[in-house]
């Protein structure tokens, strides 16, 4: 009689092959982080970039930036910058009424929108009404970056510097902050390193 055998797998080979997986999927989760996280980045400089633009529109249509020194918090600041560009406030911070409201600076549905909850900040979704323009718009929105933090504007600037301040905190939502007027170019700290853009809130 002939005899018959089965090979199997050793246990050094099972775990060769398990150790081979966990490799490639770090690999793959590592350049999936990656390209998310340059996707978000490059979100982050374009919507810049239209609020830089919508400002200075904005200053050609008024005369000046919308002004926060009256404004006791960046939330307060947030809020200011999107309210006067979407036309819903006017340059000294007065609330415009829904069928008065002039028109919006800023590219429609270009940016996320959010809202303080608590500590906390949800995205916000504009009613139909609000985007008519047929009623008045909730006074507590701002636009938020990738990272659904409030974008950082100041107008006039705290820190003495010309124009007005605006970037994102980037991914770990922290930065330096100069509530007075320099006078020598500050130390950039380990939290400005992702600041976009990377010059702010110091001009290094």
């Amino acid at each position: 009689m002939m005899k018959s055998s089965t090979k199997g797998f050793t246990l050094m080979e099972l775990m060769a092959v398990l150790v081979i997986i966990g490799i490639l999927f770090g690999i793959i989760f590592t350049g999936a982080s990656y390209l998310f996280s340059a996707q978000e980045e490059k979100k982050a400089k374009a919507e810049l970039e239209a609020i830089s633009l919508a400002l200075e529109d904005f200053k050609s249509e008024f005369g000046d930036f919308p002004i926060t020194e009256d404004s006791s918090s960046e939330d307060e600041c947030a809020k200011v910058l999107f309210m006067t560009l979407s036309g819903w406030m006017d340059i000294d911070g007065g609330e415009i009424p829904g069928e008065e409201r002039g028109r919006s600076f800023l590219p429609s549905d270009s940016f996320t929108l959010g809202k303080k909850e608590g500590e906390s900040i949800e995205v916000y979704s504009l009613t139909t009404e609000e985007i008519l323009g047929n009623s008045g718009v909730n006074k507590e929105i701002f636009m938020i970056d990738p990272w659904e933090n409030p974008y950082v504007y100041q107008y006039p600037r705290l820190d003495g510097h010309s124009g007005f301040l605006l970037f994102s905190r980037g991914p770990d939502g922290r930065s330096s902050e100069f509530r007075s007027e320099l006078t020598s170019t500050p130390e950039k700290q380990a939290i400005d390193l992702d600041n976009i853009p990377d010059s702010e809130p110091g001009k290094w």
